[in-house]
């Protein structure tokens, strides 16, 4: 069995996101994640013309679409780009900037031990 370390306690500065800003991330990440569907289908429906193509891309983008924007939009708290020590190794692990939400997590590129960041 593996011998855990105490956790380790560390104090980030994260940016909170009022709801004009989580609604305009959402409306991006949905407007991306549409418009790339929706062009890989005319794209594909013009090199390969089946119908399954047009049938299914489409209302898959209107679908993916929201579904991203909700997941975005739960995001509260953006995270600055940090380096924190691994519990397991010590060795420093890189939360990327951006990263948002609660729990955020992080894996160790010597250990591949998982860091998760709570909100306090």
């Amino acid at each position: 069995m593996e011998r855990r370390r105490p956790e380790l306690v560390s104090t980030l500065a994260v940016r909170h996101l009022n709801v004009l800003e989580r609604l305009w991330r959402a409306a991006k990440r949905s407007g991306v994640v549409m418009g790339v569907v929706l062009l890989l289908g005319n794209v594909s429906l013009v090199f390969f013309p089946i119908p399954h193509i047009h049938l299914c891309l489409f209302p898959l983008a209107f679908v993916l679409g929201p579904i991203i924007a909700f997941v975005s939009w739960r995001d509260r708290v953006l995270l600055p780009q940090t380096d924190l020590p691994c519990p397991r190794c010590n060795e420093n692990v890189t939360i990327p900037e951006g990263l948002g939400g609660w729990p955020a997590r992080a894996n160790c590129n010597a250990c591949a031990a998982m860091v998760e960041l709570n909100g306090a």
